[in-house]
């Protein structure tokens, strides 16, 4: 009888131990404050308990190592971005299909809530729901890849193409943010629009991505899939909207050089007069990509402003 209750006793003991060890490196991860990625570092400096007062990539490893598939889901509704968004990168990677990503998504996207990040020696912040989506983006990739040809970038990269392509969950994401009248993050647009060709019924949503956003990726897809349509489109762009346009954001400016590397790569002179004098008559792209366009337009294609 004293071994059963001494057995219950330790039973009940190592619960407590694991809820507040669980609970101990969840305050860890919300005090150092980061969603980083692993650094690199072979023998990190961590303290008696084996946590990071640094990097929070060993703190959740170890909260995984003590966590159930069940707690980490419940962690994906945690209050705390930064323990959140490992919780919900952690199941996008099990597949985990009780986790509803296109709500996520869409309720992060609404949100727009920027955290600390860090990958390797750099430091940054970013938006969650760009982080979320491209956690599961590189999922559907990584998982074409496994049968990846050795150094053949170009097969490769037809694989992760396909593989995005019959992807239906990342498709019905592109598709409600294609709908949405808002101007997000540059390279959510560029991913969006791997995706070769969208139900008509999203053409409309399309083309006003590109009048009122001035979005470059968008004008790359209609070119492609509404041939006929097209010069309909480029002129109601370039004479009524084009030339009031500021780029006057970091989104802008990326859209502007994306015009322009298309202007350039395509022989299209009336594209190149138009954007030139815009490159000419605004200031906000020296401040942010005024080397990518002195080395991959200006000394590519012997211009001078």
């Amino acid at each position: 009888m004293k071994n059963y209750f001494l057995i219950i006793f330790i039973t009940i003991a190592s619960n407590f131990s694991f809820a507040q060890t669980k609970e101990e490196i969840i305050s860890r991860i919300i005090k150092v404050n980061s969603l980083d990625d692993w650094d690199g570092i072979l023998n990190p400096k961590l303290d008696i308990n084996g946590l990071s007062d640094n990097n929070n990539y060993y703190n959740f490893e170890k909260l995984k190592k003590i966590s159930s598939q069940n707690q980490i889901f419940e962690l994906s509704k945690h209050k705390n971005p930064i323990v959140r968004l490992y919780a919900i990168g952690e199941l996008i990677s099990q597949n985990n299909h009780s986790l509803d990503l296109k709500k996520i998504v869409l309720d992060a996207i609404s949100n727009k809530e920027i955290i600390p990040t860090s990958s390797g020696c750099i430091i940054d912040r970013d938006l969650t729901y760009s982080i979320i989506y491209h956690n599961y983006w590189n999922h559907v990739r990584a998982n074409s890849s496994k049968q990846q040809y050795e150094e053949d970038n170009k097969n490769n990269e037809v694989m992760y193409l396909q593989a995005i392509n019959n992807d239906h969950l990342l498709k019905e994401i592109n598709i409600e943010i294609l709908r949405r009248d808002e101007d997000l993050f540059w390279l959510i647009y560029k991913r969006a629009f791997e995706i070769e060709k969208y139900n008509k019924n999203l053409k409309k949503n399309i083309i006003h991505l590109l009048y009122k956003y001035n979005n470059s990726y968008a004008f790359e897809y209609l070119e492609k899939n509404y041939p006929k349509d097209f010069k309909n489109i480029y002129n109601g762009y370039f004479n009524k909207h084009f030339t009031n346009a500021k780029f006057d954001n970091v989104n802008q400016i990326f859209y502007l050089f994306n015009l322009t590397k298309y202007a350039f790569e395509n022989h299209n002179k009336d594209m190149k007069i138009r954007i030139l004098e815009k490159l000419r008559t605004t200031d906000n792209w020296k401040k942010e990509l005024s080397g990518i366009f002195k080395v991959q337009i200006f000394e590519k294609y012997n211009v001078k402003l």
